[in-house]
């Protein structure tokens, strides 16, 4: 499938497919969680890249609403309960990008989506979610110095503006 895309993987880099490679469209659905009496943001990171934290979410399933599958995603990459209501706001971004721990390539339609969490949360703490990686909240005045998944940055400062 010829593209115009340039691909990044999660790191920030550019990727170029081969003439073997396979591209796909996929959509996804992630969340800006802010727990309002910390000025804390609700990071995950995936055991295949633990150095890149990102935004809790990923691919929406067929027949599934955004509601319906950010609710899904959170529930298996965060672990705690969290009554999904909103959003307060939504950023959306179409970008190429190499799912790596998958080698698979992807022209992503991604919508990220704000929420508030109300309630104390613990900066810093981090524990083992479902599905083998990590969660955990930062505060948002460190998120410019962490790694965080290129793409997911792009939508961060403008949710939180």
């Amino acid at each position: 499938m010829a593209t115009s895309f340039i691909f990044y993987d999660r790191r920030g880099n550019a990727v170029s497919p081969d003439a073997q490679s396979i591209i796909t469209p996929r959509r996804g659905v992630f969340a800006l969680v802010v727990a309002v009496d910390d000025d804390a943001v609700l990071l995950t990171a995936e055991a295949c890249a633990p150095e890149v934290p990102e935004l809790p979410g990923g691919g929406i399933e067929v027949g599934e609403t955004l509601d319906d599958a950010t609710k899904r995603e959170w529930a298996e990459e965060v672990g705690i309960a969290f009554d999904v209501k909103g959003p307060l706001r939504q950023f959306q971004h179409v970008r190429g990008f190499y799912a790596d721990h998958r080698n698979e390539f992807w022209i992503y339609d991604q919508t990220f989506r704000l929420y508030q969490f109300q309630g104390r949360v613990k900066i810093g703490q981090k524990w083992l979610n479902p599905e083998g990686g990590t969660a955990g909240w930062e505060a948002v005045a460190s998120l410019p110095k962490l790694s965080i998944n290129r793409a997911h940055w792009c939508a961060i400062p403008t949710l939180l503006s």
